[in-house]
């Protein structure tokens, strides 16, 4: 079954493949940039950030990487919003037929209000992620792109899902999936525990629409409600496990302190928090670190270099988490820049 929507035509498709396969050979170990720079960085003796940016700068490897960076991502976005903008009367329609039908159900709230902090073109995504009616839509297949085929059938979402220990008594009745996109955590956890209660809430109404049309082709039950996950609405202790796959670098460091309280509030004793992030920056080469100066500043995510030098594990254990962290290994999809945080509510 293909979730996804499908672009206008085969030139489109071939287009975008081509896109997959440049950023591949950009991250990957075809054009093996991060070694190179790596070694070019070490060898220079460089640590400071302001001396990493300035020497990877006057590098014409660091020139080239930086606009292909950047190149890569425009002409994604560029290719599917002209893409879909050919079908939006198609999709909005498809979108429409899907709203009420289960299994599962979506709820969103027609008085939501949008908070100035989601103002933001994530990741360069035209619109960010609520602005456009197929904004989720095209962060599902934009995704696609992004993890170079590795998640089109939500492989990814399965695997951390997968790893995400149950709590110590076992016992998991609710599962809350904070900030849950399209949908593709919370159905692995739907998949893992059918008999459990799952949610997936966000504050992106266009994003719901899409994971509530996905859970029901999947014929899985899932409820998305539409909410700000640092002010959920749910009872206190209310779930077993608490979900969290890359949101914290997209919130103010304020909001990352609220959503902490929030999750601890609604996390049962004994229940678990589990977060997948990115790693912090002490744990960076000099080259990882110039990568997370570089998304901050010239790929839409203004906020993530103030979650890398947070200390999260601080934030954790401040709201009466017992906390683990682990970097991932490339092959749970880390290479290095993502970290995992299973902290169990005291």
């Amino acid at each position: 079954m293909n979730l996804m929507p499908t672009p206008a035509t085969r030139s489109d498709v071939a287009y975008l493949d081509f896109v997959e396969g440049f950023r591949e050979y950009l991250l990957g170990t075809g054009a093996n940039f991060e070694s190179r720079l790596d070694a070019a960085l070490q060898a220079a003796g460089v640590r400071e950030l302001d001396d990493i940016c300035r020497f990877v700068h006057e590098q014409p490897l660091g020139q080239l990487r930086d606009r292909l960076a950047r190149t890569q991502q425009e002409m994604k976005w560029h290719a599917l919003q002209r893409s879909f903008d050919e079908q939006r009367t198609v999709l909005r329609a498809e979108l429409e037929a899907w709203d009420m039908r289960g299994p599962g159900r979506l709820q969103l709230d027609p008085s939501f209000v949008y908070p100035p902090y989601v103002n933001v073109h994530f990741h360069l995504q035209p619109g960010g992620y609520f602005k456009d009616e197929l904004s989720g839509f095209l962060y599902h297949y934009g995704t696609k792109v992004f993890f170079r085929g590795g998640n089109d059938r939500d492989e990814l979402h399965g695997k951390l899902v997968s790893m995400v220990p149950r709590p110590a008594d076992g016992e998991v009745a609710r599962v809350l999936d904070m900030a849950c996109s399209v949908g593709q955590s919370a159905t692995a956890f739907k998949r893992r525990y059918p008999k459990a209660e799952v949610i997936g809430i966000d504050y992106s109404a266009p994003m719901l629409r899409v994971a509530h049309r996905r859970a029901a082709m999947l014929g899985e039950d899932v409820t998305f409600r539409q909410a700000l996950i640092e002010q959920t609405g749910y009872p206190d202790a209310h779930f077993d496990v608490t979900f969290a796959f890359i949101v914290f670098h997209e919130l103010p460091l304020r909001i990352i302190h609220e959503t902490v309280r929030e999750a601890a509030r609604v996390t049962r004793p004994g229940g678990l928090f589990a977060v997948f992030d990115f790693t912090p920056t002490a744990d960076k080469t000099p080259f990882q670190r110039y990568h997370r100066w570089f998304d901050a500043r010239h790929n839409g995510e203004p906020y993530s270099q103030d979650f890398c030098d947070c200390r999260f594990e601080e934030i954790l254990a401040a709201n009466g988490f017992s906390v683990a962290a682990t970097p991932l290994d490339q092959r749970s999809g880390g290479a290095g820049y993502m970290t995992h945080w299973f902290a169990t509510r005291d």
